[in-house]
């Protein structure tokens, strides 16, 4: 089954064990809806590879975004919850440095307040979260500096030696 993810930034906001008192009253609890903030009621996530190789891949376009390079924490969500969550996907390509990555973006669309609550129960039951650590994604952007996945100009990202 397709794989969805998000990139959060308090990924310890995802850890189901911290939810589960505010899971099992039927809520949510607030802070993680702070990491699937919208824009025009679109949410942006990436489609994951059955195998998950492209993982690092994504975290490495995503990380290459940012200011600075650091940790990449995103959490993965099967494909199905957006149907139990009655949420429509649109396919678009992402504006990342990596241009596969870009075919692997996806918006998730008409957002309403309600479709948000849910998508985040339904993420923190049935989801995953992890993190990928600053050093190494900035191997991996080394590494795409090489094979040229990435372009030069994300080289001025890497921490001086």
């Amino acid at each position: 089954m397709v794989k969805l993810l998000r990139k959060v930034d308090k990924q310890r906001h995802w850890f189901r064990t911290d939810a589960q008192v505010h899971l099992d009253a039927g809520d949510v609890p607030a802070d993680p809806l702070g990491d699937l903030r919208t824009s025009d009621n679109k949410l942006s996530v990436y489609q994951v590879d059955e195998d998950r190789s492209n993982i690092e891949r994504i975290a490495r376009a995503l990380a290459c975004g940012r200011q600075h390079l650091d940790d990449v924490g995103y959490v993965l969500f099967d494909v199905s919850v957006l149907e139990k969550a009655s949420i429509d996907l649109c396919l678009i390509d992402g504006t990342t440095h990596d241009s596969a990555v870009n075919k692997c973006h996806a918006d998730l669309i008409n957002l309403t307040g309600n479709k948000l609550v849910t998508l985040a129960r339904h993420i923190l039951l049935e989801g995953e979260s992890d993190i990928i650590l600053k050093k190494r994604i900035v191997d991996l952007v080394r590494e795409g500096l090489t094979s040229k996945e990435l372009p030069e100009k994300v080289r001025e990202k890497l921490p001086k030696i």
